[in-house]
């Protein structure tokens, strides 16, 4: 009957106890694992607390109504030492904040939990000089407490949230239950935190298992170690990238993460520019360098290792390892001139020999400006190979050289054949002529033709002479290229060559001539080669018949491939009936002192076609010719036109 009482009474006041009390028991001996417990007893303060009601016939387990993750793993290490466990938690009833102390201990074969509600500390009057009030007074500070650390924690730029472990039967964390998280979050994935609140990470973002953020949590939280990482996420199809320190307090997680999304679209962006640059870099052979005067560190874009044939980052930074390259003679001027640029900060540009990897020599040219950042100096410029254009530049000076000796030889040669050559044919002329008449009536049949034929070929040495005097000087015209109007020039030299064309009784055709940028008497000696040529080659008993044809023509319209594209072009058409020529000889044709027939058959030095060339040249033109034997020649030129 005692006994009775006894048992009432004590279950009566552990009952009415404002300490939460939870006993549970292992259907299996010496169970390590807490979840698998079975609740044998919970007071009223430990159903309330927990929401469970117990029945006889039930059998829950402590994993069915601990929601807590840290509580099973403390009463897991109880059971594993076998000593109690004491410790605080804090627990969110009705978007209220409550601090429970808990203490595990082992009983028989099983756990006895106890969670008692802590009462807050308040300053008493001596230490605050404030009033001491009643507990109504003390609770409303709490909520205002309360809610000013909320109001702190969502006016900050960071996303802040409160991470506690999910574990599963081996004890290995498969989760984190999101306890606590500010609005950020909620403006980014345009939710509210209440309903971000409560869920799992993976229920939220299934993704966290895939991109790692999972295993980096999970080892945070084992190692105690505090961990950072960027990642990428999507929330209503739109990218975000937060980078996030994770740090362990408590029980949990503290997680603070950073939006830097506008960072990283800067960062692709400087990504792909510096691709870009690198690439320009390698196309148009330079390389880019920036260099710290303080440090005598220079950093070298890629291409600039290539240059000097070595693999991106090969060879150290230092200004030193420069000086390592450069040619023995070189080595002070490169000195002297960094020297001078780093005391006055003047820009620099200096062309220097190098040897690269494979020993090659090579010549480089560095530009290069200095700028002032944060107290330091550094010199920033690019690097580039210009040994091509060095042994162009040598070579080129070398053809100038031989060409100004040529253009002496050149003028020499004039002033012989102006002078020294036609001073003596002009004597075997003059003595030519006068022996003809002085031994008139005396000489003997075969002594005359001796005498023709000095006379000949001193004339025809005289029109040699002429023409290569002509030739030469085409491109020594003092006179300024003007406005001429080829109906004039055409004009000029038929009149020049009337009287052969009377002679011959032939016929010229032509449209109307345009006008073009050109230099007149150059324009009628061309002119007067092209129609005197077809006078000259034609056929026996057949009227010489010559048509000049003009059109205008787009440069990459022509079938000729020396124009220039986007030019205008006069087309100029000479086409005579005359005996013509072979097609293998239309090349060759405009060649000097090439003639395609005999002296004794057709008279002249094979010098005007030449001539017709080099006048066509100097005016920025070209010319071609076509013909077909016995039928025909055709000679077209291209001038610029002022159209």
């Amino acid at each position: 009957m005692m006994n009775t009482i006894a048992d009432n009474l004590f279950k009566k006041i552990v009952d009415d106890a404002n300490t939460a009390v939870l006993y549970a028991e292992s259907p299996v001996p010496n169970s390590l694992h807490s979840k698998e417990y079975l609740i044998k007893y919970a007071n009223q303060k430990a159903q309330n607390f927990f929401s469970i009601a117990l029945n006889p016939n039930q059998n829950k387990s402590l994993g069915e109504i601990v929601k807590y993750d840290e509580v099973l793993i403390l009463a897991n290490k109880v059971l594993e030492a076998g000593v109690e466990e004491n410790f605080n938690i804090v627990v969110k009833e009705d978007n209220n904040l409550f601090n429970y102390n808990v203490r595990i201990t082992i009983v028989h074969t099983g756990l006895l939990f106890a969670l008692t509600l802590l009462k807050p500390d308040f300053i008493t009057d001596k230490e605050s000089k404030l009033p001491l009030g009643n507990l109504e007074s003390r609770k409303r500070e709490l909520e205002i407490s309360s809610l000013f650390g909320i109001r702190v924690l969502d006016s900050n730029d960071s996303i802040i949230c409160y991470l506690k472990p999910i574990f599963n039967n081996k004890g290995d964390v498969e989760d984190f239950r999101i306890d606590y998280i500010n609005n950020r979050m909620g403006e980014i994935a345009n939710e509210e935190s209440a309903i971000i609140e409560g869920q799992t990470i993976l229920e939220y973002y299934p993704n966290n298992l895939e991109n790692g953020v999972l295993e980096i949590l999970a080892d945070g939280y084992i190692s105690g170690e505090n961990k950072e990482y960027t990642k990428e996420f999507i929330f209503d199809e739109e990218v975000i990238w937060l980078t996030t320190r994770a740090i362990k307090m408590n029980d949990g997680l503290i997680l603070f993460s950073k939006d830097v999304t506008q960072e990283k679209k800067y960062e692709e962006q400087l990504f792909i520019q510096n691709r870009l640059l690198s690439e320009a870099e390698r196309v148009a052979n330079i390389g880019s360098f920036r260099w710290n005067l303080s440090k005598k560190e220079v950093k070298y874009s890629d291409n600039v290792y290539r240059l000097f044939g070595y693999d991106p980052n090969e060879f150290d930074d230092k200004y030193d390892r420069l000086l390592t390259f450069l040619h023995p003679n070189d080595v002070e001027k490169v000195k002297s001139s960094f020297k001078e640029g780093k005391k006055n900060k003047t820009k620099s540009d200096l062309v220097f020999r190098v040897y690269t990897k494979s020993s090659e020599l090579r010549y480089m040219n560095t530009i290069g400006e200095y700028y002032q950042k944060e107290g330091n100096w550094y010199m920033v410029g690019v690097i580039r190979d210009v040994t091509k254009e060095i042994e162009g530049e040598s070579k080129l000076q070398i053809k100038n050289s031989e060409l100004k000796r040529t253009n002496a030889d050149l003028e020499a040669f004039n002033r012989v054949a102006s002078h020294d050559l036609q001073e003596p044919l002009r004597k075997i002329q003059m003595f030519v002529s006068r022996l003809d008449e002085e031994e008139q009536g005396r000489l003997s049949n075969r002594s005359i033709g001796y005498l023709n034929k000095i006379k000949s070929s001193s004339d025809r040495m005289r029109s040699l002479i002429n023409n290569l005097l002509a030739y030469s000087k085409v491109d020594e015209v003092a006179e300024q290229p003007k406005r001429v109007d080829l109906n004039d020039v055409l004009k000029n030299v038929l009149e020049d060559l009337g009287e052969l064309i009377n002679d011959l009784n032939a016929k010229v055709d032509s449209t109307n001539l345009p006008v073009v940028n050109g230099i007149q008497f150059q324009l009628e000696q061309l002119f007067a080669n092209l129609i005197g040529n077809s006078l000259k080659y034609v056929k026996e008993g057949v009227q010489p018949n010559i048509r000049i044809l003009s059109s205008v023509v787009l440069g990459n319209k022509s079938s000729e491939g020396n124009l220039l594209p986007n030019i205008n072009y006069v087309k100029l058409q000479f086409i005579d009936n005359g005996i013509g020529f072979e097609k293998k000889y239309q090349d060759k044709i405009f060649e000097i002192f090439q003639r395609l027939h005999g002296k004794t058959e057709f008279s002249g030095t094979g010098l005007g076609l030449s001539i017709c060339k080099k006048i066509v040249q100097s005016h920025n033109g070209s010319i071609l010719a076509k013909g077909e034997l016995n039928k025909g020649a055709e000679f077209t030129v291209y001038l610029p036109t002022l159209l």
